[in-house]
């Protein structure tokens, strides 16, 4: 089941959109500020046309190995976040900030997306989250809802306040088990006695990843 979050202490805890150069915290600000709105009653209402594919949107059919994904509604979902031009052009004219780490093959910038269902002119339910690496296949455990109030605490902020509270400038990617490159070397002591020490390569990709982790990639889907 996908869990909610309600303060931004949640949403830096959960380590969506970091570490920089993620994208997924200034699309989030660039959302809950040009993208949704509320009126008197608090209902989310739609500034932007994700139907029409403004800003990179496109529909997400909700399913993953035939499965539901998200929760089963009567409202269609669409994602956003894609920031492959070449797939997307509408995506370009998201603001310069959110562009500012564009997708290239060298980082994993374009990992984060946020999902949305649409009740016609407002927004239903907004959520949050990632591609497991470069890949097309997301992360259940990634996935959070966003709930209206926090929206409403993001867009009360400037988007460099947003960005240090959630410790976006020193949040360090944590380090995922892989296979690595082992070299034996020697050192010398002080009383010139000498050791063998083993000595990680971390240049090195890993070898046969999908071999070593047997069953991990069943807990992902694929979404275009």
């Amino acid at each position: 089941m996908v869990g909610k979050l309600n303060e931004l202490a949640q949403l830096r805890d959960s380590g969506f959109g970091r570490p920089q150069p993620r994208h997924g915290l200034r699309l989030l600000y660039w959302f809950a500020n040009e993208c949704v709105s509320f009126d008197e009653e608090n209902n989310m209402l739609s500034e932007c046309d994700p139907v029409s594919g403004e800003f990179g949107f496109h529909h997400f059919n909700n399913r993953c190995y035939g499965e539901k994904f998200l929760d089963e509604e009567d409202f269609p979902y669409y994602v956003v976040g894609n920031l492959n031009f070449e797939k997307y052009p509408e995506a370009e004219d998201l603001p310069d900030y959110v562009l500012e780490d564009k997708y290239t093959d060298e980082h994993n910038s374009n990992t984060d997306r946020i999902i949305v269902s649409l009740d016609q002119d407002w927004f239903h339910e907004v959520y949050v989250t990632q591609h497991l690496d470069r890949s097309n296949n997301y992360d259940p455990d990634a996935t959070h809802r966003i709930s209206r109030g926090l929206l409403m605490i993001i867009r009360r902020m400037s988007l460099e306040d947003f960005l240090r509270k959630m410790d976006y400038y020193t949040h360090t990617q944590p380090v995922r088990p892989q296979t690595r490159d082992f070299t034996s070397v020697s050192v010398s002591s002080s009383d010139s006695s000498k050791e063998s020490i083993i000595q990680f390569n971390d240049d090195m990709p890993p070898q046969n990843s999908s071999e070593n982790l047997p069953g991990l990639w069943e807990r992902f889907c694929t979404i275009l």
